[in-house]
């Protein structure tokens, strides 16, 4: 008997629920992972995953040659393939003689759609398929106000989130003493679009040789990586609740994010770390506030349509921005002239990662100083983070933008100088990423004071529409 295992963002070994239960069927496993695009039905609708940005491709290359070595120990060959899962999967189960298709689940709604569809595919060709847990802490749906409908606020979602009992961690399946290089029995013809060659995938075009030797001179993927980073929790945990608003601090967040975005570890191993180590409390919840966003992000994903172009509070639909490509452009190219947030729009660029009070501050000025769509930045940072997670980016920047659940007030603005001032008072942040970056000095693009007052005569604005 052969199992079928789809890989899709759970690329690890350790406390993965469907490669323990692939396992389990008592017979050969093959692993596939999918290079897949938002594909349209006959009405139009979007199934699928959203289709990943640059620096994603990156990482999951790299994290997909790290897997395949740890799955062949396991007697697991990796396949890899591009196109529609609703005709790959059948088409290779049947080649394979599968009677079982098993993978982990998906939560947006156009990912969770192509997933209903590809089930009935494979249950209608007679195969048997299930997924399983393993990306989130609680299911979506398990969760409910008192009123039946879902969170839309962050405070009382994680009020009943954190109560809840997640279950012990899985550890990494046995090698079985029969482990081999299982590769040599796959039959010759994989059928199209499959291969045996992360290469054939093309994750890597688009990328110029520079750039990613930048970006590996930062970042390591793999779930070798992830763990090590997670055991050294007691190094980088305590002083967390103050220190991880300090930009400049290299070890004084987790940088777990693409980890935990590409699935190496999951949100499972974080919280049962976390729990075990020996760290001030106040640092611990802290940090598990962090973990329990990302869940709140996947809550509303789960329950709500288009958060990449759609706001949260239809009123925004109709706000007045003002698109400028040349004001976008200085954005994206850290020429605004801020110096916090000119280190930061750099930083992104040579490493695929920003700091997080920087993200708050840069989308801030995007959105309500510079009056700029916050999608076309929520799309810039979807092409250009290693860790662009498809629930917390959308729905972060429409925090920030005040058009989302949860929302700041519109009223609430960033100034980047107030914020340079108070999380690089020394500029040891600002220092290292502007150091030769840019012309000095640079005109700012905009001035602060007059415009916020008019982002705020814009959302009065469309307060009144209301």
């Amino acid at each position: 008997m052969t199992t079928l295992l789809w890989l899709r963002d759970d690329l690890r070994v350790h406390d993965h629920p469907a490669l323990s239960a692939a396992l389990q069927d008592d017979g050969v496993v093959v692993a596939l992972w999918i290079r897949e695009s938002g594909q349209r039905d006959a009405t139009g609708e979007v199934r699928g995953p959203r289709p990943l940005g640059a620096a994603s491709r990156w990482w999951y290359h790299q994290s997909l040659v790290a897997l395949s070595q740890s799955l062949a120990e396991l007697g697991i060959p990796l396949l890899f393939a591009q196109g529609d899962a609703r005709q790959i999967l059948p088409d290779l189960a049947q080649r394979l003689g599968a009677s079982t298709v098993r993978w982990t689940r998906r939560y947006a709604p156009a990912a969770r759609a192509l997933d209903v569809e590809v089930k009935a595919g494979l249950l209608a060709a007679g195969l048997a398929a299930h997924s399983h847990p393993g990306s989130l802490l609680v299911e979506p749906w398990t969760l409910s106000t008192t009123t039946g409908g879902h969170y839309t606020v962050f405070t009382p979602f994680h009020r009943q989130a954190s109560e809840l009992d997640v279950g012990a961690c899985l550890p990494a399946p046995d090698t079985p003493p029969q482990a081999t290089d299982s590769a040599m029995a796959l039959p010759d013809d994989l059928g199209e679009g499959v291969t045996r060659q992360i290469d054939d995938l093309d994750l890597l075009d688009g990328h110029p040789q520079w750039w990613r030797d930048t970006v590996a001179q930062h970042w390591s993927p793999g779930e070798d990586e992830a763990l090590a980073r997670l055991d050294a929790i007691e190094q980088w945990l305590p002083g967390y609740r103050t220190s991880h608003d300090l930009p400049a601090d290299h070890d004084s967040t987790s940088r777990l994010s693409p980890h935990l975005r590409t699935g190496e570890v999951s949100p499972r191993q974080l919280l049962e770390a976390t729990n075990r180590a020996d760290v001030p409390a106040t640092d611990r919840q802290a940090w598990l506030r962090q973990l329990y966003w990302r869940e709140f992000c996947w809550h509303l994903t789960f329950h709500l349509d288009d958060l990449s172009t759609r706001p949260m509070r239809p009123q925004f639909e109709a706000f007045p921005y003002e698109p400028d490509e040349e004001r976008l452009r200085s954005w994206q190219q850290g020429r605004t002239g801020y110096d916090l947030v000119d280190a930061g729009m750099l930083q992104l660029w040579q490493t695929g990662w920003m700091h997080n009070r920087v993200r708050m501050v840069t989308a801030s000025l995007l959105t309500k100083n510079l009056l700029q769509p916050w999608w076309l930045g929520e799309q810039w940072f979807w092409n250009t983070l290693v860790d662009a997670d498809e629930a917390n980016n959308p729905v972060s920047w429409q925090w920030v933008a005040g058009c989302g659940a949860d929302a700041a007030p519109y009223f609430r603005v960033f100034n980047p100088e107030l914020q340079r001032a108070r999380f690089d008072a020394d500029g040891a942040y600002t220092t290292r990423w502007l150091r030769d970056a840019r012309p000095r000095p640079l005109t700012p693009v905009v001035d602060l004071k007059q415009s916020r007052q008019e982002a705020l005569e814009a959302y009065e604005e469309v307060r009144q529409r209301r």
